[in-house]
């Protein structure tokens, strides 16, 4: 009997397609108004937190600005940040780059061991610095892939040696492996380098006398040559970086600001530019407002489809009334109207979930962020497609109820 009902509110659907496409829509933009917002915080989310290195979502870059007088940093500084933050960061290490006169070499990037953590290297051959190597002050170094091939493009780099201009003989015993393509054309802020976005910020950066990027750029260049900071002690590290939780970035960089200018700095501190949105407050608040609109949405679709049910039972009360004297009870045809009201909703829900998915691909494809992206919502979806059916269930009670009251024999006193 229930399988009938269904077949006989399918049917007369179908014998008004115009009626039923106008209602189908509003049911089918009101569930993708549910869908995609969720669908691109998700998936932003899970790209932040699975390529937080490539993104940068997972680091905090210190640097100074460029004042005349300003308190520079010391590898000192760097072991007091390693141990003050030993509970809050991952890794910890200090940089400083040094472009040798002749420039017929690489430049020299005075670091330590961490640096390989920190930057999110990798090796291909032989090992990286070690806390030896910092402690004895040895003279050994670990060339990044560029550095390597300008230098020894035709034989292995692995113990040979590099002579760098008033620096003196390396002996290298590591080779790092390329860095992810995205990484090296990606800005301190999460920027691919050239954008529209990464140059006006780089142009604000200069007009307000913060760090030259390009000192910030030569950590990307893959061309340096790392040493022991220990071996060139008149190399000072110029920027600091450390890896975290990306969701702990945003407390970590108020927390250093406060520690550093306390201790006389004057820092900048770089961060990606989208996790403000990712896990700040603003993204709490637009879930809240998503919430508020998809409720409103639903209820103004539930009302409209309601309406027009109800001017469906104005419309078909000869069909009611022949049915009615043909044998068919009450609740049958009140169940007709209800099935026929949630068959509307459940069938825009469940279309609407591919077309909130597809605003969120095009909201995504418009983003110059790399960390922004979208992924399918299962719950935040099943949740919404149950819940506008049984709106459209709710809302089938008013026909239902008008369809069920009318008097087949007034009406067909008439015909």
């Amino acid at each position: 009997m229930f399988g009938r009902l269904i077949l006989n509110a399918l049917r007369h659907l179908a014998l008004h397609p115009v009626r039923t496409l106008l209602v189908l829509q509003g049911v089918i933009w009101g569930t993708a108004l549910g869908v995609f917002p969720a669908a691109v915080i998700h998936g932003s989310l899970k790209k932040a937190e699975e390529e937080a290195a490539v993104q940068g979502t997972d680091r905090i870059l210190i640097a100074l600005e460029q004042l005349e007088a300003e308190k520079a940093f010391e590898w000192k500084d760097v072991g007091w940040l390693r141990r003050r933050y030993a509970e809050d960061v991952r890794h910890v290490t200090g940089m400083g780059v040094y472009e040798s006169e002749d420039r017929k070499t690489p430049p020299v990037m005075a670091t330590d061991p961490e640096a390989l953590a920190s930057r999110a290297l990798t090796l291909t051959a032989g090992r990286f610095l070690r806390d030896a190597d910092i402690r004895d002050a040895s003279r050994v170094c670990v060339l990044e892939h560029a550095a390597a091939s300008e230098l020894f493009p035709d034989r292995d780099p692995l113990g040979q040696s590099v002579e760098v201009a008033e620096v003196g003989t390396f002996e290298v015993v590591g080779v790092v492996a390329p860095q992810d393509v995205k990484s090296e054309n990606m800005d301190e802020f999460g920027y691919e380098s050239g954008h529209v976005m990464s140059r006006f910020i780089q142009d604000m950066k200069r007009n307000i006398g913060i760090v030259d990027d390009g000192q910030v750029k030569e950590l990307r260049t893959g061309r340096n040559i790392m040493v022991p900071h220990a071996a060139v002690p008149t190399f000072k590290p110029y920027v600091i970086e450390m890896r975290a939780d990306p969701k702990a970035i945003l407390e970590l960089r108020d927390r250093l600001r406060r520690d550093l200018i306390e201790a006389g700095f004057q820092p900048v501190i770089f961060t990606n530019a989208v996790l403000p949105f990712l896990y700040g407050r603003t993204l709490d608040t637009l879930v809240e407002l998503n919430r508020v609109v998809f409720v409103l949405a639903v209820m103004v679709g539930a009302s409209i489809v309601c309406a027009l049910m109800v001017l469906s039972v104005v419309e078909r009360q000869r069909e009611i009334a022949i049915r009615r004297v043909e044998g068919a009870r009450r609740w049958h045809i009140g169940t007709q109207f209800i099935v026929e009201t949630g068959t509307i909703c459940a069938v825009g829900g469940v279309l609407g979930v591919p077309l909130g998915l597809g605003l969120a691909a095009i909201r995504v494809w418009f983003e110059p962020l790399g960390t922004v992206d979208w992924t399918f919502p299962p719950m935040e979806s099943a949740v919404i497609v149950a819940v506008v059916a049984v709106i459209g269930l709710i809302g089938g009670l008013l026909p239902a109820w008008r369809a069920v009251r009318v008097d087949p024999v007034e009406i067909l006193r008439y015909e």
